[in-house]
């Protein structure tokens, strides 16, 4: 069995009273693509985050392609350009078009030359579908291509796991497929992946392992077509409707 490339030991988050997470343990092997799916508020979000370091747990540790990324001293910076995030808000910069939201950070982290991160950039909107929007400002795109414009600029600095946070909840119906198409994709390639959803057939059909959490915990998890269709916990039959 390989090594997993993220690891995490008894996570502890809380804001006040409220514990977000509450001795999360998780492990990630390389090119496993993990569906986390939960109640709103159950922690999923803070989960991810964490893994990120957008939120710095209370307690525990996480590890990632082998090295403590939460410890004293720890390179940040490189963890973050190594493990892609996209929100559910695109955040898109509204004064740049979407090839220069996509070059920004290869050229502004990186040190990639001007042209150099411009063609990367032009080479993961091609990747996304949007090779003939490069030159477009985020307002006159849809919600679900700013959505694969968020894709492609985290794709631009080259990560070794992505982690997609709830990705289609704000995007109209019509729009989900296109971008749930590019996950697809992105997933058959192999890479790492972290997904927190809604998206039920979407996680049966791309997921290695589904994790079902509710309240800070991992209730339960396994192969998502068991755990979809046969789930043992009563708290994941009451949430999956069974």
């Amino acid at each position: 069995m390989p090594e997993p490339w993220i690891r995490l030991t008894g996570l502890a988050r809380s804001y006040g009273a409220v514990e977000a997470l509450r001795g999360v343990s998780m492990e990630v092997a390389p090119g496993e693509k993990r569906v986390i799916v939960g109640p709103s508020g159950c922690g999923k979000s803070t989960l991810l985050r964490c893994v990120n370091l957008l939120e710095v747990p209370d307690s525990g540790t996480v590890e990632v392609g082998g090295v403590l990324v939460n410890g004293p001293g720890a390179a940040t910076d490189l963890h973050r350009a190594r493990t892609g995030m996209v929100f559910q808000r695109f955040h898109l910069f509204p004064h740049l078009t979407a090839l220069e939201n996509v070059a920004l950070a290869p050229r502004v982290v990186l040190g990639l030359g001007e042209e150099e991160a411009r063609e990367r950039a032009r080479s993961m909107l091609e990747r996304v579908g949007l090779a003939d929007r490069a030159g477009e400002w985020p307002l006159r795109l849809s919600g679900g291509q700013q959505q694969r414009v968020a894709i492609a600029r985290a794709l631009a600095m080259e990560p070794r796991a992505m982690l997609f946070d709830e990705v289609t909840s704000a995007l109209d119906p019509e729009l989900v497929q296109e971008v749930l198409a590019v996950m697809r994709d992105l997933a058959a390639s192999g890479m790492t992946m972290m997904i927190v959803t809604h998206e039920m057939r979407f996680a049966r059909e791309v997921g290695t392992i589904l994790t079902f959490m509710d309240a800070g915990r991992i209730v339960e998890e396994g192969p998502p077509g068991e755990v979809l269709d046969h789930p043992r916990e009563p708290r994941t039959r009451a949430f999956l409707r069974y």
